[in-house]
């Protein structure tokens, strides 16, 4: 079934309730045009009253149909304002025709209609919708004065046209003023809104590194331990600590350092992007733990993946020196998630599996509680290095 608003697409969503204010604006003023026509007030020939009735009808129609079908896309105002404010003057300029003696009444709605323009025209539009209004009008008395001339008041028409001209003009400025200050709000909301942006950045990335920072990783792993505890399935934690660092920044400088610490981030994440087979829910956490020290999240990921995992970033981290001239080395301790403990509880063990890593010399990934047969089942014999150990303490 049809659906007045398409769904997902908030922006053809408020062009169609614009839409619907016009169409509201229409059945107001034909409502009570019809109550003046029933009540011998308004004098419209009968020929011409279904004629028109049945005119408005179609062409809203058609605009309906237009936006909704997502065809007003293709122009450079998808509203299309403009042209729905045009129709309406066109229509006004027929009705004005057909009962020229309730003409000056009908210029009022003449004006309103120029005044949707402010959802989304700019001064020149409206000065344009000004000057089709105007002229519009002129060669209605133009009409008159060649054809209809008996019916024709020329001082009437002349004071009329100086209003209307007036009114035009004043609308027009004004609409402009009111779209120029929506403009501006907008610019205001976005400025706002980027601004909101950069801190909710800040708020959960590490200035340097650009990985999450350790509040938004604790947070997070609070989420996952109520997940965990809840649904039974695993999650792991893996803590990084790149070897020697201090070494670099004594022998480099700070400078240096800091770049081996973007560099390590960006290749890290990179890895993880690229590792399918480390769980299937959930989103890998990586952040910076504090110093030289990070520590990644993975959801879903028993300790044999995460182990991978962890393996797979050493791997990469020696592979290739960092600018050209480091050669830099990770040592890594990974734990698995207890149902009922505390993060601190796993994030203890994941330390002092890493506390292992360094004392075995480094450059190393140490597991923790996990039986030696039960690593090496997950891998592969190319994924087997000396640099993998695999330790097991108490709990």
């Amino acid at each position: 079934m049809l659906q007045v608003f398409p769904p997902g697409d908030d922006r053809q969503k408020v062009r169609l309730h614009r839409y619907f204010m016009a169409v509201a604006c229409y059945v107001l003023w034909v409502g009570l045009g019809l109550g003046m026509y029933l009540a011998g007030l308004l004098d419209v020939p009968s020929r011409m009253l279904v004629p028109i009735l049945a005119g408005v009808c179609v062409t809203n129609l058609y605009f309906y149909v237009f936006i909704r079908s997502g065809l007003n896309r293709h122009f450079k105002d998808p509203s299309l304002t403009f042209s729905q404010i045009i129709v309406a003057m066109s229509w006004i300029l027929v009705l004005m025709f057909a009962a020229a003696d309730s003409r000056s009444i009908l210029l009022s709605v003449y004006v309103m209609s120029l005044l949707f323009g402010v959802f989304q025209l700019g001064r020149k539009d409206f000065m344009l919708l000004a000057g089709f209004g105007m002229v519009g009008y002129l060669a209605l008395v133009g009409v008159d004065f060649a054809f209809f001339r008996e019916r024709m008041d020329l001082r009437t028409e002349i004071l009329r046209g100086s209003v209307l001209g007036g009114t035009l003009l004043w609308a027009a400025i004004f609409g402009s003023h009111v779209s120029g200050l929506r403009n501006k709000l907008r610019g205001k909301n976005n400025e706002l809104r980027e601004a909101l942006e950069v801190v909710h950045h800040a708020a959960r990335h590490d200035h340097l590194t650009q990985a999450y920072n350790r509040r938004y990783v604790m947070q997070t792993m609070k989420a996952e331990k109520a997940r965990a505890d809840r649904t039974r399935r695993p999650f792991s934690v893996v803590i990084l600590d790149i070897d020697h660092f201090k070494i670099i920044n004594d022998r480099y400088g700070h400078l240096a350092g800091d770049r081996v610490l973007m560099a390590f981030s960006e290749r890290t994440k990179g890895t993880l992007r690229g590792m399918d087979f480390v769980g299937t829910d959930g989103v890998r956490t990586f952040g910076r733990y504090g110093g030289e020290e990070f520590i990644v999240l993975l959801p879903e990921a028993e300790l044999g993946g995460a182990y991978q995992c962890a393996e797979r970033i050493r791997y990469v981290t020696e592979d290739e020196p960092f600018d050209d001239v480091f050669t830099v080395t990770v040592s890594s301790g990974v734990a698995e998630y207890r149902l009922g403990e505390s993060i601190e509880d796993t994030l203890r063990r994941a330390d002092a599996a890493l506390y292992r890593a360094k004392d075995n010399g480094r450059n190393c990934v140490v597991a923790d509680d996990t039986p030696t047969s039960g690593i090496y089942s997950l891998l592969s014999e190319d994924d087997i290095s000396p640099n993998v150990v695999v330790g097991q303490f108490g709990s």
